[in-house]
């Protein structure tokens, strides 16, 4: 029987189908796959209770220099950013009226001087001449009175002379304290008032932390306690300090209590004004169960940590107790030893399959055939068929 060739062609298109494979099948929920290096075991740790401070660093010294005369000022030689020593000359005011001033006070003195000795040698005449009962008493008071007031116009004189002397040392502007120029209020050029601010100098050698912590923390610290801290743009170096003082009284607004701590900055790498974050210990060190602070996640007010257990991810709410150099410290909800998600890598289901990526074993490199059997040093040749088994047959063109 002869088929027609629309019958041929459907019977191959059968016998094709009947061939291929069926499609597969998916079933059951897809395992999340962790590297080693985004798991991390809770493991025990020596942590203390810590009391968290934060704050701005300020120059434990600053000084600004006054003008403590009037003028005006002539000279000013430091700018901001310059290093004074105590006692270093930083400027002038014009001192002409004063040194004329002076001048005036200084001939004030000599004149009453020259009186007052005129008045000596009259009072001696005159104590001579009532010892022997040539004056009456009422003469010699008179010639003593005199010489008291011209005593006293000395006296006064030379009073004068001495603001006056004064006077024209304050138009030299001198460095109050060792430091740092960290304002220059005025210019070369202007008249500077009494009292007027001219620049200011700040000691940076210590920095001063000012930090408002809760009352019922005050009573945990102690003058002496030891500090660590973190400096804005230093976020990498702990550093640390010891509290100075506490304020004996709450602020009346917030109810908190104010302590100063003191950082030293003997290499001059911290500056003032620049926000500081640390924490000061307020107790004994004890083992606990931590955990790096970048596993825990905060979820619907919660913290919580997600936790590899019995090849599947499940999410704990937990309570932290002290947080110390990137540790936390977990009270409750995970024991030591349990492996966690050590970093946030997006939404995580509770109860999800998961396993840890097997360690990738690196593949190693073809050994260069170098035995006789090659025809060329350095190429590999086939290896020899072993007995009882037919060698292949070359493969035939198409």
């Amino acid at each position: 029987m002869k088929l027609s060739p629309v019958l041929l062609a459907f019977a191959a298109l059968s016998l094709v189908a009947c061939n291929r494979a069926p499609p597969p099948t998916i079933t059951g929920t897809a395992v999340l796959e962790f590297a080693a290096s985004d798991l991390v075991s809770a493991e025990l740790r020596s942590m203390a209770p810590t009391v968290p401070l934060s704050g701005t660093l300020r120059p434990w010294r600053e000084a600004t220099v006054k003008a403590r005369v009037a003028g005006e000022l002539q000279a000013l030689s430091v700018r901001e950013g310059d290093t004074v020593k105590q006692g270093q000359i930083i400027g002038r005011i014009d001192a002409t009226d004063y040194r004329a001033r002076l001048a005036g006070s200084e001939a004030d003195v000599a004149a009453a001087r020259a009186t007052l000795g005129v008045a000596e040698k009259n009072q001696a005449t005159q104590e001579s001449l009532l010892a022997r009962n040539f004056i009456s008493r009422n003469a010699y008071d008179t010639t003593a009175g005199t010489h008291d007031a011209a005593k006293a116009r000395l006296d006064a004189a030379k009073a004068a002379a001495d603001v006056g002397r004064k006077a024209l040392s304050d138009t030299t502007l001198v460095a109050p304290i060792d430091g740092i120029v960290s304002a220059r209020i005025v210019q070369a050029g202007e008249r500077v008032p009494v009292d007027g601010r001219i620049v200011t100098v700040a000691d940076i050698s210590r920095l001063e932390l000012a930090a408002s912590i809760p009352a019922g923390d005050a009573a945990r610290l102690a003058p002496g306690a030891a500090i660590t801290v973190s400096v804005e743009g230093l976020d990498d170096v702990r550093i640390t300090g010891r509290i100075e003082r506490i304020n004996p009284a709450a602020a009346p607004g917030s109810r908190s209590i104010e302590l100063y701590a003191l950082i030293e900055n003997r290499d001059g790498r911290l500056r003032g004004g620049l926000f500081a974050q640390g924490q000061v210990a307020a107790g004994t060190a004890q083992e606990r169960v931590a955990v790096p602070a970048s596993a825990l996640r905060e979820e619907d007010g919660d913290l919580v940590l997600y936790v590899l257990t019995a090849d599947k991810v499940q999410r704990r709410r937990v309570k932290t107790a002290i947080a110390e150099a990137g540790w936390v410290a977990i009270t409750e909800g995970l024991a030591s030893g349990e492996r966690v998600v050590r970093y946030n890598l997006g939404p995580l289901k509770d109860g999800s399959p998961a396993k840890v990526k097997p360690a990738s074993v690196p593949v190693a490199a073809p050994v260069a055939d170098t035995s006789p059997r090659s025809g060329n040093p350095g190429t590999q040749s086939a290896p020899a068929p072993s007995p009882g088994i037919p060698s292949p047959a070359p493969a035939r063109g198409t």
